[in-house]
């Protein structure tokens, strides 16, 4: 199939509008995937000693303006959590749950910024709870066998999580790992 040829505008022929439009397209686009993106995540944690030191430069305040309670929370939690300013993201996750924003990702966040500030207990129980939510949510499932094997050091009850999670997401990319985590925990 051929195109027909058109001769290009000539420079400045075109109008302020024809340029305005896709600015504005790309601007509100590019608004909507960074909230989406902040918004919607639950980590996975490959190694928690990369997040050792903590980040203590303020990070920018987002505009927030026009979200609830909760979802600005959520954004909060995100930017603290980004910045490692651990005992900051747990506030505001605790403070989404409590405006209504408890989901399995919110969990999983809570339960990485515990884990990242020396509290694998409390890290365990919303890992946990993020299960009990959603049982198809493989990141809280796969920061459980982490932080048993690399922070709690327990590879007894690290073993059926990893059998469990080998189960229940078999073609997960993670299974490599995890299965490598098993045969860790099963020689220790």
């Amino acid at each position: 199939m051929s195109r027909e040829k058109t001769k290009p505008a000539e420079p400045g022929s075109q109008g302020l509008g024809s340029y305005l439009l896709p600015m504005l397209l790309s601007a509100g686009v590019g608004a909507a995937v960074t909230w989406l993106v902040m918004s919607q995540r639950s980590v996975p944690v490959d190694s928690p000693r990369s997040f050792a030191t903590q980040n203590t430069t303020a990070p920018a305040a987002p505009d927030l303006s026009g979200l609830s309670a909760a979802d600005a929370a959520v954004i909060r939690g995100n930017l603290a959590y980004d910045h490692q300013q651990w005992a900051e993201a747990v506030r505001q996750y605790q403070e989404a749950i409590a405006q209504g924003r408890d989901n399995a990702d919110v969990r999983t966040d809570l339960g990485n910024a515990f884990r990242f500030s020396g509290k694998p207990e409390k890290a365990l129980e919303q890992y946990t709870i993020a299960q009990r939510q959603n049982p198809q949510h493989e990141n809280s499932l796969f920061n459980q066998i982490g932080l048993l094997i690399e922070e709690m050091h327990d590879p007894i009850r690290a073993i059926p999580v990893c059998e469990e999670f080998i189960r229940r997401f078999p073609n997960s990319e993670k299974v490599a790992k995890v299965k490598q985590q098993l045969q860790e925990a099963k020689s220790l």
